[in-house]
C-alpha cells in the first residue's frame, strides 16, 4: 500500500490556442488552492481531477508535494494536467479581420 502524503493543488487559468496550451500567471494573483492527502499516483490524479472539475473553468493544475521526498513517478504524473480547455484559436485574428 502506498504511503499517504500531503499535496497542494493550485489551478491556473489556461486555454488552447491552436496547437499550444497557454497558461496565465499574474504576480500576486489569487488562484483556487486546495491541500489534499493522497496515497499513490492514481489517488492523487483522481483528487486533482475532482477539484478541477468542481472549479469548472479551463485551467492547468499545478501540484506540489509537501513531503521531504517526492514519490516515484510524481513528476511524470503531474507534468501536464489540463482540464476543461477552451479553444480560442483564431479569436483575435477573426476580430482583426472583421
Amino acid at each position: 500500500m502506498a504511503k499517504t502524503l500531503d499535496y497542494q493543488i493550485t489551478l491556473y487559468p489556461a486555454h488552447r490556442d491552436g496547437a499550444f496550451v497557454v497558461t496565465q500567471f499574474q504576480m500576486l494573483g489569487s488562484y483556487p488552492e486546495k491541500r489534499i492527502q493522497a496515497a499513490g499516483m492514481d489517488d492523487l490524479i483522481d483528487k486533482v481531477t475532482q477539484f478541477a472539475m468542481e472549479h469548472g473553468e479551463s485551467c492547468r493544475a499545478a501540484v506540489r508535494c509537501l513531503a521531504p521526498r517526492k514519490p516515484p513517478g510524481f513528476a511524470k504524473a503531474t507534468a501536464e494536467l489540463y482540464f476543461n480547455l477552451e479553444d480560442r484559436t483564431g479569436s483575435a485574428c477573426g476580430d482583426a479581420a472583421s
